[in-house]
């Protein structure tokens, strides 16, 4: 079963509920729109299916709800913050809006967050960026569930990666990806509607490819591409955890849906290096020369954040479906807070 709800009223409802434990209006606000704006874009895995997990980690005490996100390095083009152990969406907003003053000053700007939990969905950053006629650069490190095909221990995290140029008249070229086949997410969620999952996704625990999601849930995800994807997780961590001095591979706690090693924002300013409109004249050239290469007949070729931006169309009109088991983890912290549950919306 699928439920209806509204973005609007799930802001709001989601938004009560962090400040019921002691998450500042400001905050939550950026919190929400993040995760609602993962749903609208349909990647579920980094919705509001989180905000259980993150009241749960404010409840025990290993996420702080009022962060005082600090810079710890301050350059002209880079810099460096500490979150405070906050979520991650607040230092890593920080981040970027701090990477797109200095690249507006400076034609480049890059910064680096630590001590920081769970950023979400890094097209948030990027989307950021782009609304100011700047090419965006995200990356993130996590906590290690993933590993090379036959390795029955988890090494690195899936160490997303988002990319994104601004096109005039349609949506960014955004690429948006973890260096799994499959966002963990995905995988709890085919476990709860006891679905299989595609072969190639993920091992279990002794090293072998698996359907079964709760299997895959006690193994390992697999990188894209074997050796090359594990290869980019490598490189990830290094530079988010390692070079900015914050957590990386084994050294961050598994299996906690808040989990975080480090955080890299890079915001570049593309009229430092040519004429803006020159660039979206030829990026819409480039654009259109891909999207009219012959194909197969019925095949259309998507560039990248298209399918994610039709979806947002789409929810944006008709409203966001949840799962059954999503839905009713949001009446349950209704009834808990004393919070209106969000809305269902007729299909």
């Amino acid at each position: 079963m699928v439920v209806l709800v509204g973005a609007d009223d799930l802001r709001g409802f989601a938004r009560e509920v962090l400040m019921k434990v002691c998450v500042p209006q400001t905050h939550a606000d950026m919190i929400v729109d993040h995760l609602v704006l993962a749903n609208l874009r349909g990647v579920d895995s980094h919705g509001i299916m989180r905000l259980p997990y993150y009241v749960k980690g404010i409840e025990d005490g290993l996420i702080n709800p009022n962060p005082n996100v600090k810079v710890v390095v301050d350059g002209d083009a880079y810099a460096l913050l500490d979150g405070d152990n906050g979520l991650g969406q607040v230092a890593a907003t920080k981040a970027t809006d701090t990477a797109i003053v200095k690249a507006s000053e400076n034609g480049i700007g890059l910064v680096g967050v630590r001590n920081l939990r769970h950023a979400g969905m890094l097209a948030y950053y990027v989307l950021r960026i782009l609304e100011s006629k700047m090419v965006g650069v995200a990356i993130a490190n996590a906590s290690p569930n993933m590993a090379p095909l036959g390795c029955k221990k988890p090494v690195v995290g899936t160490n997303p990666l988002a990319v994104g140029f601004p096109v005039e008249g349609g949506p960014p070229v955004l690429l948006d990806m973890a260096t799994s086949f499959a966002a963990k997410g995905k995988i709890l969620l085919a476990a709860k509607k006891g679905e299989k999952i595609p072969e190639g996704w993920a091992a279990d625990k002794h090293g072998r490819v698996t359907t079964d999601p709760r299997k895959a849930m006690e193994g390992t995800l697999l990188p894209i591409g074997s050796h090359k994807g594990f290869g980019l997780a490598i490189v990830i961590d290094a530079v988010c955890g390692v070079v900015f001095g914050g957590e990386y591979g084994l050294k961050i706690k598994r299996g906690r849906w808040f989990s975080q090693g480090g955080f890299l924002v890079l915001a570049l300013k593309i009229d430092a290096f040519r004429p803006y409109n020159d660039y979206l004249k030829e990026m819409r050239e480039y654009v259109s020369a891909i999207k009219s290469a012959p194909t197969t007949e019925g095949t259309e070729i998507l560039l990248p954040g298209e399918p994610e931006a039709r979806v947002f169309q789409e929810r944006s009109r008709k409203g966001i479906p949840l799962d059954e088991d999503v839905f009713r983890g949001l009446s349950e912290l209704s009834k808990k807070f004393g919070v209106n549950p969000p809305k269902q919306v007729p299909p």
